[in-house]
């Protein structure tokens, strides 16, 4: 890439932050979905054109791109006007800018719309923070799949996929139930 408009070329919401996470530039996509123009974000904190419920989520994802260098993502409700909000997928991912070699920090939404495995991240994600576990059931080819969470709970279960008594045909050869005395 030549430029760091380059790295704001994409037709989803994109913006380029300073490592403290001030907003040095975003596309007209990243301002129409914040509702603001691009003047009123430019040289402001990321998580302040965010709705108060986001703010901390999008300070964070922010703020752990920065201190681990690493890519990071979070499920990000962009505001809406007179509607319902617009949930995006977001990711934080550190780039260098091609042009001032400045450590950067890039983010933009994820289109999931044509990979839905993608949205299995954000299910992923609250199933861990939430301690609880994900199975995921195709019924085109009748499996069903630990998606992880909740060791200790998958550990009561066998494996899915897997054929309890391969050898047995029936209940007449289920063996006797132990009684109370055994």
């Amino acid at each position: 890439m030549d430029t760091s408009d380059e790295l704001l070329d994409t037709t989803g919401p994109a913006a380029l932050l300073t490592l403290d996470g001030v907003i040095r530039s975003l596309n007209a996509a990243m301002a129409t979905a914040l509702g603001k123009p691009a003047e009123q974000c430019l040289g402001r904190a990321f998580g302040d054109p965010w709705p108060t419920s986001q703010r901390m989520s999008a300070e964070s994802l922010v703020t752990h791109t920065a201190r681990t260098k690493t890519v990071a993502m979070r499920m990000l409700d962009f505001p809406a006007r007179g509607g319902a909000p617009v949930a995006s997928l977001i990711e934080a991912r550190p780039v260098k800018d091609p042009a001032s070699d400045e450590q950067l920090i890039r983010v933009h939404a994820l289109d999931a719309r044509n990979d839905l495995t993608s949205l299995f991240i954000p299910f992923r994600m609250a199933t861990t923070a939430a301690h609880l576990g994900l199975w995921m059931y195709s019924p085109h080819d009748h499996q069903l799949e630990w998606l992880g969470g909740a060791p200790t709970v998958a550990a009561l279960f066998p494996d899915p996929t897997s054929r309890w008594m391969p050898d047995w045909s029936g209940p007449e050869q289920w063996p006797a139930r132990p009684s109370v005395t055994d």
